[in-house]
């Protein structure tokens, strides 16, 4: 199983979660959408890259995550297409093996991996662990939906060492237009007193562990 799609997604960040799910809780329908809670995750991410950052410096960021019992390893590109709002290209494939089997695996995701770090192993550059509060937003004219995600991850070291923790509220297009869920991101910031992030998740990771890449 594998698919090549884009990201569409709003990254926020706020002081308080518990603000934004209760204000969520009290708007069930607003903006020309109706909101509703979707059952929670617990994510465990661990993101990787060779010693002289190949992956990297092919222009993605590669993450293997781990939900349910299933493993997904997924290349992220690292710029956005758009500036108003984060659209990234996004290649996932359900993997079985061990990571660093990646290398030597032949879907979109290993072949693309193997293509970059040619015979150079892989190694963890930090681990996200994650509890994830889900709402789902659709609206009737079907002109956009999405996932709203409520994000407590802790950040470790390749060694699961703690060194930091994030908050985020992350709004992920998953039908119709982002200029028609716009309004309700708008809503939504002003609502909770969200502002933008400034950082994802994986500049925040490598922040904490104290990593950046290499010169190529």
């Amino acid at each position: 199983m594998a698919h090549t799609d884009r990201e569409i997604e709003w990254q926020l960040a706020g002081e308080d979660l518990g603000v934004v799910q209760r204000w969520l809780g009290a708007n069930p329908e607003i903006e020309g959408l109706r909101i509703a809670p979707l059952p929670p995750q617990r994510l465990h991410d661990t993101y990787l890259d060779t010693v002289d950052w190949r992956i990297f410096h092919g222009g993605f960021a590669l993450r293997i995550r781990a939900r349910a019992g299933i493993h997904e390893a997924t290349l992220k590109s690292l710029r956005s297409a758009r500036a108003d709002v984060a659209d990234r290209r996004e290649i996932t494939e359900v993997i079985t093996e061990r990571p660093d089997s990646l290398v030597r695996a032949t879907g979109p995701v290993g072949s693309q991996v193997s293509a970059l770090a040619g015979r150079e192993p892989l190694r963890v550059l930090f681990i996200a662990e994650t509890l994830r509060s889900r709402f789902g937003a659709h609206s009737l004219e079907r002109a956009a939906a999405a996932e709203i995600a409520l994000d407590e991850t802790r950040l470790c070291s390749c060694h699961g060492t703690p060194i930091g923790r994030l908050q985020r509220v992350e709004v992920e297009l998953t039908g119709g237009t982002a200029q028609a869920l716009l309004p309700f991101v708008t809503a939504l910031r002003s609502g909770c007193a969200l502002e933008r992030a400034t950082e994802n998740k994986f500049a925040a990771g490598l922040r904490a562990a104290g990593l950046a890449p290499m010169s190529a």
